[in-house]
């Protein structure tokens, strides 16, 4: 069985860094990595030197071609998986990491070729710095998980955000705009029903709350109608209004993980039945 991953990347090399990290002790064997964005905030020469440690290279370079619009990263996504309709495939954005409960391939074979799927959703949590703090990360952190120790449900309350994630799939698959659901579309009441059956037994672990991020949420802010620049300008405010996430809050379902064990995370039932009941 081969496994690969494609992501769109090019502002962030830092956490590409420590995201090509967790996919290749996950057990990734191939990487597409696509560079997109304006030339002016893509950091090329920072990102080749990350992917130059990895002995990897650009798949595609689509710089300065339809920046901020939601459905042309989508559409990439899309173009790539294709090329392997039959492979099974990784899909997920440089601060997307996933936790499963079973080794990668393992987990394919057992979870979703045993019960006949070729597609998988997660939830999305956030992680958090310690004491809540907006924590910055750099090239230096041997270990990301110890430097992002809580984990909570927090963009589901402050960014309200479509939970789901759609990170392994096969590639015959097409992606609806945002990769958060696949074609045709479920909607949200539908997909609660179909969890009932079959949990999500994939946790997306979101790297979006360090202090870096803040200038990274108002500049998407101002990308208006062809992104999703209403939930960057809630999280946006939030960040910039608090000097760190209440940790305390009992909406945010926050516990201490400071490792990247599936089981590790406390609340995983407690977000499930939010998901499906509101409550």
């Amino acid at each position: 069985m081969e496994v690969n991953l494609v992501v769109v990347t090019g502002i962030d090399p830092i956490l590409l860094y420590h995201y090509i990290k967790h996919y290749k002790q996950l057990g990734v064997d191939n990487f597409y990595i696509v560079i997109w964005g304006d030339s002016k905030d893509v950091k090329y020469d920072e990102t080749i030197a990350v992917l130059n440690d990895y002995n990897l290279e650009v798949y595609k370079d689509y710089r300065n071609l339809r920046t901020g619009d939601a459905q042309f990263l989508t559409d990439i996504y899309n173009e790539v998986i294709s090329t392997k309709p039959d492979n099974w495939w990784i899909q997920a954005d440089h601060d997307e990491f996933i936790i499963l409960d079973k080794p990668l391939k393992e987990f394919i074979d057992k979870d979703l070729i045993y019960n006949n799927m070729d597609f998988v959703y997660g939830i999305m949590l956030d992680r958090i710095g310690e004491g809540g703090e907006f924590s910055k990360l750099t090239y230096d952190d041997n270990d990301i998980w110890k430097k992002f120790p809580n984990v909570g449900f927090i963009s589901n309350v402050i960014r309200e955000n479509d939970v789901r994630g759609v990170p392994i799939l096969k590639g015959n698959n097409i992606l609806n705009l945002g990769q958060h659901s696949v074609h045709p579309y479920i909607f949200i009441e539908e997909w609660k029903f179909k969890i009932l059956e079959f949990p999500p037994k994939i946790q997306i672990h979101h790297f979006k709350w360090r202090r870096e991020d803040i200038d990274t949420h108002a500049k998407y802010s101002l990308f208006g109608e062809s992104w999703w620049s209403h939930e960057n300008e809630k999280v946006y405010n939030y960040m910039t209004e608090n000097q760190r996430i209440d940790i305390t809050d009992p909406r945010f379902l926050i516990k201490r993980c400071s490792n990247n064990k599936f089981d590790s995370y406390s609340k995983w039932e407690d977000v499930i039945k939010l998901v499906i009941h509101g409550k």
